[in-house]
């Protein structure tokens, strides 16, 4: 029987273990000391709980806060985690890995280009590192152990760095996720990850309101007017004439919602029609601070991870992303944080003073 680990035991993870169990995988789920109250808590309830549009309990066959273990015999490793913990998750898992294993970061967020170098130097040769477009689930924890699965994504992209090892990572990612394509590389994955466009300008843009009821509030039902969801759809023109300067033909981000969650009845050509259709969404309340959300999801991940290098990108190849710019800007004077700064850059991937051309051979080849 095959075994997946799961490293990372928030919301996704717990979802993971159940989507793989109920598959009939044998699920190792890991998280570090300090963030083990979920598995201790798994382990006093004997099981995870999920319902909605993933419906069972699973127990998972290993819960550990011992990499070693968590890896021990995988025939796929799995990362669930929020974009900032990347390098702790995958270096620290490097270093125990068996020879012709494959780790995989399911939400992108230019992982695979961060950890690169140092995850060379200490997996063993014939290991391969991968990344996911987007995380296969959306979901909110509604009780200890128990998980509203708001969405399933029925379709998903990955891709290896280097991208001439995607083969050997799709012959194990497909054993667990069917439904997963290859991606041409990992600028493909960081660039098609559909929460760049989803997150920020709504949050941004409903700053007072959002203050006032402290997040409480339908994300997708109330902020997505027809205003917000015009500067979304600028954000989105704007990544995919950058992705057209690295050869990558971009799906406009209907298309990828409507790929990932036609079943659901999603359709539309803009992003307030395809959002006013997002029945299966609709519900989902933040329940956070702004701060807080600042922190975990839009801007801690998205301009960090992804419109900072998405400027830098078009400031390189001379593509003028003025939504993108005013979102990192407008988010600097809101949250008083250097995200221009903080962000990751064609610096600071090793791609500084590569041509397109030279970049897109990195990303194939590693060298």
């Amino acid at each position: 029987m095959k075994r997946a680990a799961v490293l990372g035991c928030g919301s996704g993870g717990m979802t993971m273990a159940v989507d793989l169990g109920l598959k009939g995988f044998k699920v190792n789920l890991f998280d570090f000391p300090e963030f083990s109250a979920n598995l201790k808590m798994v382990e006093a309830k004997g099981s995870i709980e999920a319902y909605g549009n993933l419906e069972g309990k699973v127990e998972p066959d290993v819960m550990t806060t011992d990499m070693a273990e968590a890896v021990e015999g995988a025939d796929a490793i799995f990362l669930t985690i929020r974009a900032y913990g990347a390098e702790r998750f995958i270096l620290e898992a490097a270093r125990h890995m068996e020879p012709g294993q494959v780790i995989m970061n399911w939400s992108s967020y230019l992982a695979a280009l961060r950890t690169y170098v140092g995850f060379k130097e200490l997996a063993p040769e014939d290991t391969v590192l991968g990344e996911g477009a987007i995380l296969p689930y959306f979901v909110k924890p509604t009780a200890p152990g128990v998980l509203n699965v708001f969405g399933v994504k029925a379709h998903l992209w990955a891709a290896a760095m280097p991208g001439n090892k995607t083969p050997l990572l799709m012959k194990a990612v497909k054993e667990f996720f069917p439904n997963c394509e290859a991606a041409v590389n990992v600028l493909y994955t960081s660039l098609t990850n559909p929460n760049l466009q989803v997150h920020v300008a709504p949050a941004l843009l409903n700053t007072g309101f959002w203050e006032k009821t402290g997040g409480d509030l339908e994300f997708y039902g109330t902020l997505m007017t027809p205003k917000v969801a015009h500067v979304m759809d600028l954000i989105d023109k704007e990544r995919i004439a950058v992705g057209k300067a690295l050869g990558l033909e971009l799906l406009p981000k209907p298309e990828v919602l409507k790929m990932e969650y036609g079943q659901y009845g999603v359709k539309g050509e803009t992003m307030y029609e395809v959002y006013s259709t997002f029945a299966s969404h609709r519900s989902w309340r933040p329940g956070l601070s702004l701060d807080d959300f600042a922190a975990k999801t839009a801007f801690g991940e998205d301009l960090l991870y992804g419109y900072v290098f998405l400027s830098d990108l078009g400031d390189e190849f001379d593509i003028p992303t003025p939504a993108i710019d005013t979102m990192i800007d407008r988010a600097e004077i809101v949250l008083q944080r250097d995200f221009w700064g903080e962000g990751a850059s064609a610096e600071s991937l090793g791609l500084g003073g590569m041509t397109a051309e030279q970049i897109v051979d990195y990303v194939m080849t590693g060298k």
